[in-house]
């Protein structure tokens, strides 16, 4: 702030990772940008540490913090969990990442669990050229088992995961409120 106050707030890479859902968060990589955070490793590198990353107009930062609120309370019971996952009866062999390549009901289907906080399975179909078009997305999350054509009943299990959002994001919000000045800058610094 213009103004010399600050309002610290720290996040977890997995904090940073749930505005990946690409499915199910709106706009995520516009809320990483709204932070500086929209840095990809070895391609483009976040500034030195102190070095302002974005500057923002008060009141609009304060609009889409908000926005941001508001999306992540909406997925807040399911983003709240790791989830792995299993096929057929050996339900103690559980997998995080993804898989793909088994048959399902309509095609091919293959089940990612990145990022954390996520779980998604994409059936797709085979075209002329071995490639598949997306048929649909299923939110796993939501769904826990789906019945595969040659690997049996694909199960989901979760396991609590702490979000740091929520406490950060009020904590933001009402810092701005209290704040007459009117660009905000973002920086990233060193942990004490």
């Amino acid at each position: 702030m213009s103004d010399g106050a600050t309002c610290p707030f720290s996040l977890s890479v997995r904090d940073v990772r749930l505005l990946d859902g690409r499915h199910f968060i709106a706009g995520g990589w516009g809320y990483r940008k709204l932070f500086g955070l929209d840095f990809i490793r070895g391609l483009k590198q976040p500034p030195a540490v102190g070095v302002p990353l974005v500057t923002h107009r008060r009141t609009v930062l304060h609009q889409q913090l908000r926005g941001l609120l508001v999306e992540l309370e909406t997925q807040r019971d399911l983003i709240s969990f790791n989830y792995s996952y299993s096929f057929g009866d050996d339900q103690s062999s559980r997998h995080g990442g993804g898989e793909g390549g088994f048959r399902v009901e309509g095609g091919y289907g293959s089940i990612d669990t990145r990022p954390s906080g996520y779980c998604d399975l994409t059936i797709s179909d085979v075209g002329p050229n071995g490639r598949g078009r997306v048929v649909t997305i299923i939110d796993m999350r939501v769904r826990r088992q789906f019945d595969t054509l040659d690997r049996g009943m694909l199960r989901v299990y979760r396991r609590k995961a702490e979000v740091a959002w929520f406490a950060e994001l009020d904590k933001l919000i009402a810092f701005l409120e209290l704040q007459s000045a009117d660009a905000v800058e973002i920086l990233h610094t060193a942990d004490a």
